[in-house]
């Protein structure tokens, strides 16, 4: 094995990144969450937004990147409907991952068209499933609460 003499070109390809460009992409990433956060809060308060999905869902001869929500028009029949998908949830005040994930699914078919809940429900990669069901247990924990507390105002 032969020894090898560095020269600048060698040691410039091995570059570490300074400090400052650390420091940069951490701000810009620190940012991108700030970012993402404050829409997915200020979508959970109006029960509607839109999902940027990670992987596309294939629809027709075309993809669908993103999906827009809105829970708040869902009638009471689709919200039985959704939190009907799962025979084995116990009754609490809790949603399952399944009830709450066809939540989402039923909320974004209504604002999509050419998918439905079980297409978004079969096609939705798993990443983008978490988010998605992360949102309808939100709406159905906010609406639970709500709920709770419109009746017992009522005497």
């Amino acid at each position: 094995m032969e020894n090898k003499i560095l020269t600048p070109e060698d040691l410039e390809e091995r570059k570490e990144p300074t400090s400052e460009e650390v420091n940069k992409v951490i701000g810009e990433t620190v940012e991108e969450i700030r970012r993402r956060r404050k829409e997915a809060t200020e979508a959970a308060k109006e029960g509607k937004g839109v999902l940027h999905l990670e992987v596309p869902i294939k629809s027709g001869d075309g993809e669908i990147t993103d999906l827009s929500y809105d829970f708040t028009a869902l009638t009471g029949m689709e919200y039985a409907d959704a939190m009907d998908t799962d025979p084995f949830a116990a009754r609490t005040d809790r949603a399952s991952y399944r009830q709450s994930f066809a939540l989402f699914a039923k909320a974004a078919a209504k604002q999509t068209p050419g998918l439905d809940m079980k297409d978004i429900m079969e096609r939705m990669g798993g990443a983008d499933a978490v988010e998605a069901a992360q949102l309808g247990s939100i709406f159905f924990l906010a609406s639970a609460r709500a709920g709770f507390l419109r009746i017992s105002k009522k005497s």
